[in-house]
């Protein structure tokens, strides 16, 4: 009788596995019969927007299907149930590139400070040099576990929250970055995160989501001066009342004149015990850096859009196309 029982016992845990496997399979085939159709490579599935949704459709809910395992909140499994050839994994006829980041570097812990990513071997993402792949980002905030997935396509595509514990997406957004599209998400209060975006060369931005109700809501939390919405001219900011995003911009001419790691130190934080966003311009007068903050008071912050260039010698102030 015991022998039966562990006999089924692994039978299960080998398909709960295989699951997982045969989920990420399924969104690999899916994602590549879409980006073989839209770049004309199908003859027998013309151009056309029924095509289009259809085809985008299911690689997206295959791409739903592998968030909602249970086991999909790190590498551990699929590395587990592939073949490790030291230069990549091998599941069934595929390869994969599975890759594990500290998003800070000098932090040896991997608590908040890892990034998973996946990448679909011999399937280009369109122009781009690099493979189609999707990231993976796990968080703890108050002993709930989190998990960020983010499935992309020519540098967009969208991100979705899971609460592993009742494993549900409770939030979902646009992604707008060909990285892992979450830099901080970090507690505010009881009631509240705060989530800061990678934009890629056009910067960072952050906002703010209630999480009472089951599903979250991104809400107007900031005050000051802002950009106009969605435009890279950094020249011209209107006081609102309220917005929903704090923009600190960059340019392609800062990044090339100063780098990655430079501007890095002005970025975006957030200090939890103080309830403090801040981030830090130059002060060309003084020759020192200084640090524009604001606290949490009444669900909000007050503080104004910010481009880096303002206060560092670039070339030329971007425009808007």
């Amino acid at each position: 009788m015991l022998k039966k029982i562990v006999t089924i016992v692994f039978i299960l845990l080998k398909l709960n596995v295989a699951g997982q496997v045969n989920e990420l399979e399924k969104f690999r085939k899916d994602i590549a019969t879409f980006v073989n159709y839209d770049n004309g490579k199908i003859d027998s599935l013309p151009k056309s927007a029924e095509n289009t949704k259809r085809l985008k459709n299911n690689y997206e809910q295959s791409f739903m299907a592998f968030i909602k395992h249970k086991d999909s909140k790190n590498l551990d499994s699929l590395k587990k149930n592939s073949i490790n050839n030291k230069t990549d994994y091998i599941i069934g006829n595929n390869n994969y590139s599975f890759s594990s980041l500290r998003k800070n570097p000098m932090v040896k812990s991997l608590d908040n400070n890892v990034n998973y990513s996946i990448s679909l071997y011999a399937l280009y993402d369109y122009h781009l040099p690099n493979f189609v792949s999707f990231y993976i980002q796990p968080f703890k905030i108050s002993n709930t576990e989190y998990v960020i997935y983010y499935c992309k396509l020519n540098g967009k595509g969208t991100y979705y929250i899971k609460d592993v514990t009742t494993n549900k997406i409770v939030f979902q957004a646009e992604g707008l970055t060909s990285n892992a599209p979450i830099k901080k998400f970090m507690q505010i209060d009881n009631n509240h995160l705060l989530v800061v975006e990678d934009l890629e060369k056009d910067g960072e931005r952050a906002f703010v989501i209630n999480t009472k109700k089951d599903k979250w809501e991104a809400i107007k939390a900031f005050k000051g001066k802002a950009f106009k919405d969605n435009s890279k001219d950094y020249t011209t900011k209107s006081t609102m009342p309220n917005r929903t995003y704090l923009r600190f911009a960059i340019s392609k001419s800062t990044l090339s004149m100063y780098g990655e790691s430079f501007l890095k130190k002005y970025e975006i934080s957030f200090n939890e015990s103080t309830k403090m966003i801040s981030y830090k311009k130059y002060n060309k007068v003084e020759s020192e850096t200084k640090e524009i903050k604001a606290k949490w008071e009444n669900n909000s912050f007050s503080m104004d859009d910010y481009y880096i260039g303002e206060d560092l010698e670039v070339s030329e102030m971007p425009k808007p196309f």
